[in-house]
């Protein structure tokens, strides 16, 4: 397998603004949708500290995320180029949030008024094991090493 899965793995990050967060809930997984960033290495969340899933963070810091490519007609939904992210999950220090804020509002410029809401924190998930999965017969574990070298 080439590196071709590097120039896929940044153009997925690039072109999609939304992934699915997994928390451990009070009785079972919950999985809620959440817009992203990344910014060293680090998948950047604004989260409302009202929603289920920041309560469930509380809780266990351990997440899931998954970046997806969009479903379109004639492409099977089986070969959709995605990114699955296990870590875990911290609010963004002080000495981040500047620089955070900043590549968060980058990526998603329609969010910056929530950044007036006081229930809002940012949170990063910092990866510890990647899955790739480039479409059929093109997938491949991203070591954190690997990862921190592509995504600077």
């Amino acid at each position: 397998m080439g590196n071709h899965w590097q120039e896929e793995v940044l153009q997925l990050l690039q072109q999609c603004r939304i992934g699915f967060l997994a928390t451990q809930g009070e009785h079972s997984p919950e999985t809620s949708m959440a817009p992203f960033a990344v910014y060293q290495g680090s998948i950047i969340l604004h989260l409302s500290t009202l929603a289920r899933h920041t309560k469930n963070i509380a809780n266990d810091h351990h997440v899931g995320f998954m970046i997806c490519t969009s479903e379109t007609e004639g492409r099977s939904p089986l070969a959709l180029p995605r990114l699955s992210i296990q870590g875990k999950i911290e609010s963004v220090s002080n000495e981040l949030l500047k620089v955070s804020k900043a590549a968060y509002i980058e990526h998603i410029p329609d969010a910056e008024q929530l950044f007036s809401f006081a229930d809002f924190t940012l949170f990063h998930i910092t990866p510890s094991h990647i899955q790739w999965v480039g479409g059929f017969g093109s997938a491949r574990k991203i070591d954190v090493e690997s990862w921190s070298a592509l995504i600077v």
